[in-house]
């Protein structure tokens, strides 16, 4: 095993208010002060879903390039790939899109969310309709958004490409605060079935649990599944291969990753037919 077989990645789970930008900037700050540690040592950062807080009646090109050169003075400060959660852009129609800076600050690619949620198709934002997908050392990398994660077809279709990480970025959108657990519960679950799927890490990026705009709630959902790991009896069903931030708060959650110990589990679900070539 190399140090490059070894990457520690960290999903960041901030409180955001909707259409407040520097506010959100100054959250984002407060974060990567009080958890220093982990973000220096880590490798990847991945934010949110609609990082920025920014929607459709705020939206502006200025504040979209402000958005970017933040993600890109973040990936050059602390020299780490950064995926840029998603937000909200406009070409000659408004996408969710994620955006993707290395190490060295620069672009190498961009994602726009395949399926808009309910409230995203009012507000007539766009499905994209490409794939991204990258290298990271030996790391074979690509970008879901939100709902994207439940395409079980789409899904489908990146087992075969041999993935190793899966970002996904999200907002959960609950009803009320009565939802959170039910919202936290759903997404956990569905980190753990869609990294054992592909045997591919999978690493969810929420906003916390908070109240969006009234009636709705978010959860605070984020969390890193490594299908390379198991848990026994003695344990809480999942605890050994889910990560999370307790109770939804604001915070971050951290995990490293083992690149051979995943190429190991992808091999195996081949070999007992449980995973596509």
């Amino acid at each position: 095993m190399t140090t490059q077989n070894l990457l520690k990645i960290t999903a960041l789970q901030p409180s955001l208010k909707l259409d407040e930008f520097n506010h959100n900037i100054k959250q984002y700050r407060h974060l990567f002060d009080e958890f220093s540690t982990e973000i220096q040592t880590s490798k990847i950062l991945c934010f949110p879903e609609y990082w920025n807080g920014i929607r459709k009646g705020a939206y502006s090109e200025v504040l979209h390039e402000k958005s970017l050169d933040f993600l890109k003075e973040i990936a050059l400060s602390y020299s780490v790939w950064v995926i840029g959660g998603s937000h909200l852009v406009k070409d000659e129609n408004f996408a969710n899109r994620s955006h993707v800076f290395n190490p060295s600050g620069h672009l190498i690619g961009c994602y726009d969310k395949r399926h808009p949620f309910g409230y995203e198709r009012l507000q007539e934002i766009i499905a994209g309709d490409n794939v991204l997908i990258w290298q990271i050392n030996d790391w074979k990398v690509t970008v879901q958004i939100c709902s994207d994660l439940w395409n079980t077809k789409d899904y489908s279709s990146l087992t075969t490409k041999n993935i190793d990480l899966v970002f996904c970025p999200i907002l959960t959108t609950l009803p009320d605060s009565s939802y959170t657990n039910y919202g936290r519960f759903m997404w956990y679950n569905l980190a753990v079935i869609r990294a054992k799927e592909a045997a591919a890490a999978v690493i969810v990026s929420d906003t916390a649990m908070q109240p969006i705009r009234e009636p709705y709630w978010c959860a605070g959902a984020s969390c890193i599944a490594d299908p390379s790991l198991r848990f026994t009896n003695k344990e809480a069903v999942g605890h050994g291969i889910l990560s999370t931030i307790p109770n939804g708060s604001q915070g971050v959650v951290s995990v490293t990753l083992d690149l051979d110990r995943i190429r190991d589990q992808k091999q195996y679900r081949k070999e007992m037919g449980l995973l596509s070539t």
